[in-house]
């Protein structure tokens, strides 16, 4: 543990924040079963309705909006609570609030593939040459999706290392092609995924920030993957909300852990139960 992350941590559970954002895969829901436990989606139907909350994912729109429907419907006004949510889908390189006239998640800010780097088109085929019948690739308008045959979901630490395997190959692709400036590749333990530079989880809670007119810090930030490389390294580092970690850990002060009263380290969807009964609100 880092010297000073027991005070940090004290002033973190009393800070009083006003917006909520979370990961989705391995903080809200199991790795392997990608399903969101009744128990959190109370707790998330329960945060105070002045707080704005989100989710933040490498996941596309379709997948989002139908978990988040699993949530409202723990909401005592399920349609007013979808207004209290905004989604930062495709690690952050789209993000949608909701309309209430036409009841439905709307783009607010888009980051564009920046094909006059690299096309979509080109980028998979140097992956696919170099990875082989290993990897399958989804093309999103504002990602790439590296997955793998789907026996090796099968065998979960098998997945993770060929995950991390596969982000390594992938990001000394893009620094052969001179391409590191412009895209970056982050490793989810499940898969990576391939983003413009300016996407990214860090930089959607800075935009969010401004939309809301609050202090990044003010913005508590839960995830369970911070180390270099991973989806989450830069949500969680401290510099785009006050962080906490279910997964996962770094020796650096941010991203803090989740204690149970024993001082053992709570992870996954118990851990953002258990954080979101100690956390305290404050104004919208």
């Amino acid at each position: 543990m880092h010297p000073d992350q027991s005070t940090a941590l004290t002033r973190a559970l009393h800070h009083p924040f006003r917006a909520a954002a979370f990961d989705m895969d391995g903080t809200l829901t199991k790795l392997s079963r990608f399903i969101i436990p009744a128990e959190l989606s109370r707790t998330l139907a329960n945060i105070p309705p002045n707080i704005p909350r989100a989710l933040c994912t490498g996941r596309p729109l379709q997948y989002i909006t139908r978990q988040l429907e699993h949530i409202c419907s723990y909401a005592p006004d399920p349609a007013a609570e979808h207004a209290r949510w905004w989604i930062f889908a495709e690690n952050g390189g789209i993000g949608y609030r909701w309309n209430p006239r036409k009841k439905e998640y709307e783009p607010f800010y888009e980051i564009p593939w920046p094909s006059e780097k690299a096309s979509q088109d080109a980028l998979e085929a140097f992956i696919k040459d170099r990875l082989g019948w290993m990897v399958t690739v989804r093309l999103r308008p504002n990602s790439m999706v590296i997955r793998y045959p789907n026996w090796v979901y099968f065998f979960p630490r098998l997945t993770r290392a060929i995950s991390r395997l596969t982000y390594k190959r992938i990001h000394r692709l893009l620094q052969d092609m001179k391409l590191e400036h412009d895209f970056s590749v982050q490793d989810s333990g499940i898969g990576n995924i391939l983003i413009p530079k300016e996407s990214g989880k860090g930089h959607a809670m800075l935009r969010w920030a401004k939309e809301l007119g609050h202090h990044v810090k003010d913005i508590l930030v839960v995830g369970d993957q911070p180390r270099p490389g991973e989806n989450d390294e830069d949500f969680l580092s401290g510099h785009h909300g006050t962080s906490f970690s279910v997964g996962t850990l770094t020796q650096n002060l941010y991203p803090l852990p989740v204690l149970d009263h024993r001082n053992r380290q709570l992870h996954g969807p118990q851990g953002t139960a258990a954080l979101l009964r100690r956390v305290e609100w404050g104004k919208a």
